[in-house]
């Protein structure tokens, strides 16, 4: 492949943001815990609904590169996108944008069902609405992250057609709450240390306040869980006592995380994080097994 060709194909891949695909992966955990990872029409039904929300997604970031190119051409770091480079042209990321949006939703109607298309499209509007004004609102602009990954766990059970419980809705909006709010967290202490306006709203943001709810979240997040383990309800559900052991990978992968920022690891990002800390993945893959061990075996 000649390095003309080969960099552009790249510049498109950073402009769709592949790398950020992992977050998808949360559409399978209603299959996975539902027992159907056993089950290739379930898998298959899986895998139209993570590629048709990572399309969808991607869609969303070219959105937002459109919108933020002028903001990002100042950017120490983000000038170097595809976009604010001008590697891409604006014309050229809209076209790509709608063919994203058009392939994702027609893949979900087609392999799947409207209802996962009427959860990408409820997807992409609220994101729409958060790249124009919502994402320059302190608190309201993670809400909607965070709802967005409620999104995913919900396409994930339409695509599969299991039913979600309250638990498991309830501690992925406050998983990604915590983490959003993290990466906020070191969004405001870079742009405390060097001026640097890595977001629009961060100066809005006050640290004291975020790391007071960061550990009430955490809290939060652990408590739950452990109720959630210790439930008869879930008891029953997986015919096991020992649910109970998997918070032990919770609180792990709390107490890692809360390091990582301590250290400034990655600057907060989760997906960065998730993909070079061997140690989350160790605790991520051990919370993974134990719970196929329980299911499964």
């Amino acid at each position: 492949m000649p390095n003309q060709v080969k960099n552009s194909v790249l510049d498109f891949i950073g402009l769709i943001r592949v790398n950020q695909w992992v977050k998808n992966l949360i559409v399978f955990l209603p299959m996975f815990f539902n027992a159907q990872l056993i089950d290739g029409n379930s898998i298959a039904a899986g895998f139209v609904a993570f590629l048709s929300f990572s399309l969808v997604a991607s869609a969303v970031y070219c959105l937002n590169d459109i919108i933020d190119v002028d903001f990002d051409k100042n950017h120490t770091t983000k000038k170097k996108r595809p976009l604010a480079s001008g590697k891409i042209s604006k014309d050229k990321a809209y076209k790509l944008m709608f063919s994203l949006i058009i392939v994702g939703l027609v893949l979900s109607y087609v392999f799947n069902s409207i209802k996962l298309t009427y959860v990408l499209l409820i997807y992409f509007i609220l994101n729409v609405g958060y790249s124009y004004f919502f994402k320059n609102i302190i608190i309201l602009d993670v809400v909607i992250i965070a709802f967005s990954f409620v999104l995913r766990i919900v396409s994930g059970g339409i695509a599969t057609n299991t039913i979600l419980s309250y638990w498991i809705i309830i501690m992925v909006f406050l998983l990604a709450l915590f983490l959003a709010l993290a990466k906020r967290r070191d969004e405001l202490i870079i742009y405390e240390e060097t001026k640097l306006l890595v977001r629009k709203n961060i100066k809005n943001y006050n640290l004291k306040s975020i790391n007071i709810v960061l550990v009430i979240i955490s809290v939060t997040i652990f408590g739950l869980y452990v109720s959630y383990t210790l439930s008869n309800k879930i008891k029953e559900q997986f015919e096991s006592d020992y649910v109970i052991v998997t918070a032990l990978f919770v609180l792990l992968g709390i107490v890692r995380y809360f390091f990582l920022l301590k250290k400034r690891i990655a600057y907060g990002n989760p997906t960065k994080i998730l993909l070079k800390d061997y140690f989350i993945q160790l605790i991520v893959f051990g919370w993974l097994i134990t719970f196929y061990i329980i299911i499964y075996v």
